[in-house]
């Protein structure tokens, strides 16, 4: 199991996500001088930003780790780490180090959380911390560390986002389950099995509420 909760053993390593976004930032200013917003650019569905702000977090929920193997493009979103009315204006929340890739169930429930400055290095995606406040225990659940499981600012931010729910569950079992299918050569059984279980759990995602 990955060191990281969001990753399986199939997952590429989330890294150097800083310099991945910097580099988009320079990329949209070359394009439109007079930017501001990073968030105008980056957030639609159709914009032609959003697919590499997405690459920058592997295609993966920055929070839950769900991928886009799992959840099709239209069910991830632009997230402000920080809740874009604690600024005077949308302009001031749209920097760049304040957007996360987030999926539609971890956006919706983190909402408006208050984040003290002192915990970014806990929570922020961005931040190398967040994969030692959270781990998957044996059973695939993301659990808070033992470090981490009295601060209380990390506890609101792990039963906001539901982080404890059956569906993230699901959705590392299905990110295991697919790697291992498109690594799994040799054996049409063993494959159709696996094509059959991954189906089959894809359906019971559907059916899952947190």
């Amino acid at each position: 199991m990955s060191s990281d909760y969001r990753n399986t053993k199939y997952c590429p390593d989330l890294s150097e996500i800083k310099s991945k976004k910097n580099a988009l930032v320079k990329k949209i200013k070359q394009d439109h001088p007079r930017a501001v917003d990073m968030h105008n650019f980056v957030s639609g569905n159709n914009a032609v930003y959003k697919e590499q702000f997405m690459n920058a977090y592997n295609n993966k929920c920055a929070y839950c780790g769900v991928s886009i193997n799992v959840i099709p493009i239209q069910m991830f979103e632009i997230d402000h780490f920080i809740y874009q009315k604690s600024f005077k204006t949308k302009k001031e929340a749209g920097y760049i180090e304040n957007l996360v890739l987030s999926c539609y169930t971890c956006n919706r429930g983190k909402s408006s959380l208050p984040i003290p400055t002192s915990a970014f290095n806990d929570l922020h995606p961005d931040e190398e911390g967040i994969a030692k406040t959270f781990v998957r225990d044996k059973d695939f659940y993301i659990q808070i560390s033992a470090d981490k499981e009295n601060d209380p600012t990390v506890q609101d931010f792990y039963n906001e986002l539901k982080l404890w729910s059956e569906l993230h569950r699901i959705d590392y079992m299905l990110m295991s389950m697919i790697g291992m299918q498109k690594v799994l050569t040799g054996n049409d059984k063993a494959l159709a099995k696996l094509g059959q279980a991954i189906t089959t759990l894809q359906s019971k995602r559907n059916r899952t509420f947190i």
